[in-house]
């Protein structure tokens, strides 16, 4: 787990910029409250991801498209029988 220090540190993300996507739902709401709050390995990835995304040229509202549908390269598992 991580505080929000941290996770900024690791993703080199601003603490507000980290808050922002809370608050625009891109990322999960933290685990506990206030100083208290923790972050996961989740969080530290859904920040990598809009970061990667973002440094690629696109807008917040295509990466919020993005994370909110399943990824087309993964395979689907397929129904035998």
């Amino acid at each position: 787990m991580y505080s929000l220090q941290q996770l900024s540190e690791l993703t080199e993300l601003p603490v507000r910029t980290i808050r922002f996507y809370i608050q625009k739902e891109l990322v999960d709401r933290p685990i506990g409250e206030r100083k208290a709050a923790k972050y996961s390995e989740k969080h530290l990835e859904q920040c990598l991801k809009i970061k990667k995304w973002t440094d690629a040229g696109l807008s917040l509202s295509k990466v919020a498209e993005a994370m909110a549908t399943p990824p087309s390269d993964v395979p689907t598992p397929k129904k035998t029988g």
